[in-house]
């Protein structure tokens, strides 16, 4: 079964990779419970006119704000790109089709600040280095995909607030081999495969050796390439490497982590874009302060163990 699912998951992300920069609905998760998207809408309407508020600002509508948040309130549409290979950030759900098959604790994220600023949200999937590409030429308004806010990326974007400590950075191995590699060292000679333009990348090159860095397009290439003895480890944020372990019992990881103090996780924001970036991080608050991201996860890892078992 689970190579069943790995088989149709690489072909959806196969038809992911053709996709360019170019919508769906659902409740919003809360501590206290459910909330239809109309009463997250409603919630959310009011961090963002606190956000108003503190600006100067009164009332609501497009007029309210300036560049990229007037073009967002006007049209109706808040579009997100994402890398649907990372749960349980997000991934896909093949048992649904459009845009409600991309699942996971940031696809919430995504719907919930959707909701809050009450408008429609439009999902676009593709490869993560293509998400970044594609928020830093502006042809998104926000990048939600598992992103830690690395400095160079400062030039191309601008960075929400925290919402999610990302943990330990780890290299996943075949159980067999715990033995035989069992510090960064030991991979000398070998190769480690690491998503482009990722966190993991820039560890395994400065950490392992450039040499030893294999670049992957999705984290389920990875998987394959490990489990088939293609490549001898894959770097991923232990969040992640969580979840395949849970799943796949001839997998572990390395006893030695990366060096690697976490700078957390956040969402891309196109460029100078003040309004934009103040209202999203009103609502990132509000998420942060209800402990809610944390259930989202929980339900995230459930379900990819459901959709890999």
């Amino acid at each position: 079964m689970k190579k069943k699912w790995m088989a149709l998951i690489f072909s959806g992300m196969m038809a992911l990779s053709m996709a360019a920069c170019s919508g769906g609905s659902s409740t919003k998760e809360t501590s206290a419970g459910t909330q239809t998207s109309a009463e997250a809408a409603a919630a959310g309407t009011e961090a963002v006119e606190s956000s108003s508020e503190e600006t100067g600002e009164s009332g609501s509508g497009s007029q309210e704000y300036t560049g990229r948040m007037a073009e967002i309130m006007e049209n109706g549409v808040l579009t997100v790109v994402t890398s649907p290979d990372y749960p349980p950030y997000e991934f896909v759900d093949l048992t649904k089709s459009g845009q409600d098959q991309y699942v996971g604790a940031d696809m919430k994220l995504a719907q919930y600040i959707a909701d809050a600023m009450g408008v429609d949200l439009k999902i676009d999937a593709m490869n993560f280095d293509s998400c970044m590409a594609c928020i830093g030429e502006g042809r998104a308004d926000l990048a939600i995909c598992g992103m830690v806010p690395k400095e160079e990326r400062k030039t191309s974007m601008d960075f929400s607030d925290v919402y999610y400590n990302d943990g330990d950075q780890v290299v996943v191995i075949l159980a067999e081999n715990a033995d035989k590699y069992q510090t960064l060292a030991d991979f000398q000679g070998q190769k480690v495969a690491a998503q482009n333009a990722t966190l993991q990348s820039e560890l395994v090159t400065d950490q392992i050796g450039a040499d030893s860095l294999e670049s992957i397009t999705s984290i389920q290439d990875g998987i394959m390439m490990l489990r088939s003895g293609k490549v001898a480890g894959l770097a991923l944020a232990s969040v992640a490497a969580d979840n395949y372990l849970a799943n796949y019992d001839d997998l572990t990881t390395c006893a030695e982590q990366f060096e690697y103090t976490s700078l957390g996780v956040v969402a891309g924001v196109v460029k100078d874009e003040p309004d934009l970036l103040r209202v999203v991080n009103s609502i990132i608050d509000e998420v942060v302060e209800s402990g809610i991201y944390f259930q989202w996860i929980d339900e995230a890892n459930q379900l990819s163990s459901e959709l890999q078992g």
